[in-house]
């Protein structure tokens, strides 16, 4: 099959893309793993859930419902596949997917890829006791199961979604015994200016920190975690300042605490897999995120007509990851034809011009929350670096002793990254630990290589798929009788 425009993604980036192409007359399909639109941060409850009065006013309950509002207003445009997984790409457009034991590929005239981020895990001592979740976890249990993920807790990381995370916490019940924050803000007259005109980031802000204040919640600047203590599970988290420059922590300083749940929240990465398969050239961008593909001021990467938007992208927030989604979908939809060029540069300004106000704004919330070297200094020798393949951090440091100078170097004398998540747990930590043994950059000690299928899927599934003869040639092999 072949479809005009198919968008990869169905949160706010992939949502506002479908809106405009499909406003502009453009039919388009969207896939979404899903079983309901919002991504992450517009998550739904399962329909047999009913939802309170208060939940119904929650913030981003109302943002997302607008969003769904306007994509079920040119509905009858959008082929919308939910509950399906992308597991592969060939050819720069060409989509393998899954949905439940069925699969079959799809050839995207135009491909738009918005799927995302993922939280950034780090390793300390404990991280992988029942008990240690992170703050997209414990949100997903809060606002979409309406479960109360512990009574006491610890909240611990840097950047906004660890006031989000603590807020929601609260109101679900659970006790907080404290904020870390790994940063400290730095507000000054010169910040005035940056911030002025945004004031729905403003003032979701302030609700944030009011909430806390209201809640008598401390927060900590420059402190972090240092290990989790428990037998079997969670029972007390050891805690303390670190410096302020390096964050490297200040363990003389610890602090011992006695809770049943430590959320941690060390910022995002961008989900970046589809994109390199697609052929797209990528740059290392510390201050959102990591890898993010090249694009042009109109969201195209480096492969002609594939577009990437939204966290994806490189982390900055639902309402750029929007503009973004609004962005693609015009463009997408003048290279169909569908819009004139004078029209399509009519519609795209206001999205353009809202994007360079809130990159003003970002950008004091990147240089707060950047990471930096020092919680590389957290694990010790027998953490385990990756959960997947249960490798330590002492058989990393070996194999860089034995001259692995790359994350791929690692990964063949470890198997660090061969788990289920293809790195996506250890690759960005032990970028950073590979960086400081070797007194470089993270973009200097590359990536773990992402490989078909993307995630994983049943055998009967990739059975039924009818691989072309350009499709790639793991998936060929999985699916028809093993390795080739």
């Amino acid at each position: 099959m072949t479809a005009p425009l198919v968008i990869i993604g169905g949160g706010p980036a992939g949502m506002a893309t479908a809106i405009e192409a499909a406003k502009a007359g453009l039919a388009c399909t969207l896939l979404d793993e899903a079983p309901r639109l919002g991504g992450q941060i517009y998550r739904q409850p399962p329909r047999e859930f009913r939802l309170t009065e208060q939940q119904m006013h929650n913030r981003d309950y109302r943002r997302g419902a607008a969003l769904r509002a306007e994509f079920a207003a040119v509905g009858d445009r959008i082929e919308l596949r939910s509950e399906t997984a992308v597991v592969g790409l060939e050819g720069g457009r060409e989509v393998v997917w899954t949905s439940r034991e069925a699969s079959g590929t799809l050839r995207a005239e135009q491909l738009v890829i918005a799927t995302g981020a993922y939280e950034r895990p780090l390793p300390f001592p404990g991280w992988t006791l029942p008990g240690v979740m992170t703050a997209g976890g414990a949100q997903s249990l809060v606002k979409t199961m309406h479960v109360q993920p512990g009574r006491r807790a610890l909240v611990a990381g840097t950047g906004p979604l660890l006031l989000v995370a603590a807020n929601q916490l609260h109101q679900a019940g659970v006790e907080i015994v404290a904020v870390l924050e790994a940063g400290r803000p730095t507000w000054s007259p010169r910040v005035l200016p940056k911030v002025w005109g945004e004031w729905q980031l403003l003032h979701d802000a302030w609700t944030y920190w009011r909430g806390l204040r209201r809640a008598r919640i401390p927060v900590h600047f420059n402190h972090t975690v240092f290990e989790a203590h428990g037998r079997g599970e969670i029972e007390a988290v050891s805690y303390g300042p670190i410096d302020p420059v390096s964050w490297r922590p200040r363990r003389a300083q610890t602090q011992r605490v006695e809770v049943d749940l430590l959320v941690v929240g060390f910022g995002l990465v961008p989900n970046t897999a589809l994109a390199d398969l697609a052929g797209c050239r990528h740059d290392y961008v510390h201050e959102v995120g990591g890898w993010i593909p090249v694009r042009t001021p109109h969201m195209e990467t480096t492969v002609p007509d594939v577009f990437a938007v939204g966290d994806g992208a490189g982390v900055a927030g639902a309402l750029v990851s929007i503009q973004e989604g609004r962005i693609a979908g015009i463009t997408a939809a003048e290279r169909a034809g569908v819009l004139s060029t004078v029209e399509a540069d009519r519609r795209r300004a206001p999205a353009l011009q809202r994007l360079h106000s809130l990159a003003r704004v970002r950008g004091l919330l990147d240089e707060m929350s950047r990471l930096r070297p020092g919680l590389s200094e957290l694990a010790t020798p027998s953490t385990l670096a990756c959960r997947c393949e249960e490798v330590s951090l002492s058989e990393v440091d070996s194999a860089f002793q034995q001259g692995a100078q790359d994350l791929q170097a690692v990964k063949l004398l470890t198997r660090l990254g061969m788990g289920p998540c293809q790195g996506r747990n250890c690759g960005p930590s032990m970028a950073m630990h590979l960086a400081n043994k070797l007194g470089c950059g993270p973009a200097d000690t590359g990536r773990i290589n992402p490989r078909p299928p993307l995630k994983p899927v049943t055998l009967g599934a990739m059975a039924q798929l009818n691989v072309s003869a350009t499709a790639d040639a793991d998936l060929a092999a999985l699916a028809h009788g093993g390795p080739r």
